[in-house]
């Protein structure tokens, strides 16, 4: 099974048949692995922030905060960052990992139809608003100075990083951009 996109048999991507038939082990494998890459590039770029502030682990600790009222806990003890913050990077973790596993099938489903390329953006824009509006909602119970300018860098660098996991495990990805550029 092959499938090329481009109006012209010139510059036609075709895309094959080995990746648009892997099992769906290996693309949960892949979106695991993904999401953990994306979740660390996260995490450091927090801890960076954080850290040119003066308060290492600041982002982490109020997030996992949040998650402690959120879930009906009690606020964790003053000086107590190891609980709000193992739970928060539990958290992060999971739900990056589960997002790898939905962009891994993205281009799964891309590999076999080109034009699924699309999905990428909407579940871009769908993971910025769902993200951003969950910071806000937690932010709504607490006093947290996390900005959404914050939030917007954590995505943006995810975003990034996964495109970069992607596109070097599956170069045909690239090429498939190149020829959507050139159709336009």
């Amino acid at each position: 099974m092959s499938a090329s996109v481009s109006k012209s048999d010139d510059n036609a991507v075709t895309l094959g048949h080995n990746d648009a038939n892997r099992s769906s082990s290996a693309i949960v494998a892949e979106g695991v692995l993904a999401g953990v890459i994306a979740a660390a590039v996260v995490a450091v770029v927090f801890l960076v922030i954080d850290m040119a502030s003066g308060h290492a682990l600041r982002t982490p600790t109020q997030l996992g905060g949040m998650l402690l009222v959120l879930i009906g806990s009690a606020p964790a003890a003053p000086g107590d960052i190891a609980t709000p913050l193992a739970l928060y990077t539990l958290f992060h973790f999971v739900a990056f990992i589960v997002i790898g596993i939905i962009v891994a099938s993205i281009v799964q489903v891309t590999m076999r139809q080109p034009s699924a390329v699309l999905l990428f953006v909407i579940v871009f824009f769908a993971f910025e608003v769902v993200f951003t509006g969950f910071v806000a909602f937690l932010d709504a119970t607490s006093t947290s100075g996390i900005t959404p300018y914050q939030v917007a860098i954590g995505n943006l660098v995810a975003t990034i990083a996964m495109a970069v996991f992607f596109t070097a495990r599956h170069p045909k990805l690239r090429k498939l951009g190149r020829a959507l550029n050139a159709e336009e």
